[in-house]
């Protein structure tokens, strides 16, 4: 039997949807560095895309068909490129390759530029949303390529003129109350 999410996306053999949103949401993409100073270390998140998606979640992977990029004036005063012939596309994240996963509830008037990235938050105080922490070298679909070319340890230290990058890692911010109830569903994948 032929299993289908999204409007074309096959299931593999023993795969079956959990969740499936049609609610198109927004989702940020970002890379969290960790730098050397002096004494110690710090650590800072750079977002690399705002995307409207739809999720999808099976008991093998989480997958995002890209449906339009948000056009955040944030990432481009950053120097981060637009991402072209992407509608369309799917993201997927093996379950297996998620690390932490966990539901926050952020004031928009401390996160500024959340709300300069989701232009829709404008009006908000806060916003609940989904942060899923995974091992970005496992992922596939175009995303993955545009992320591995132009945001690697290197890419990141040119861009944003950092020295001495010592870890990177991946993030992605699911943005909406609605999402919230993937995450005890995710956790119990994972375990």
């Amino acid at each position: 039997m032929v299993r289908y999410v999204g409007l074309y996306r096959e299931l593999n053999e023993n795969e079956h949807a959990i969740v499936e949103n049609n609610v198109l949401t927004p989702t940020i993409f970002r890379k969290e560095i960790q730098v050397k100073k002096f004494i110690g270390h710090e650590r800072k998140e750079i977002p690399v895309s705002c995307l409207m998606t739809n999720i999808y979640l099976t008991n093998k992977r989480l997958m995002f068909l890209i449906i339009r990029e948000v056009e955040a004036l944030v990432l481009r005063k950053k120097g981060v490129p637009t991402l072209s012939g992407i509608e369309g596309s799917w993201y997927e994240i093996p379950v297996s390759a998620i690390k932490n996963v966990e539901a926050l509830n952020k004031e928009l008037n401390k996160e500024k530029e959340l709300k300069k990235l989701v232009p829709s938050l404008a009006d908000k105080q806060t916003v609940s949303l989904v942060e899923i922490t995974y091992e970005g070298r496992r992922t596939s679909g175009n995303l993955k390529e545009y992320m591995e070319s132009m945001f690697d340890a290197e890419g990141l230290a040119r861009m944003f003129n950092f020295k001495d990058v010592v870890e990177l890692a991946n993030k992605v911010q699911i943005v909406g109350e609605q999402n919230i109830g993937i995450v005890p569903k995710l956790k119990g994948i994972m375990s």
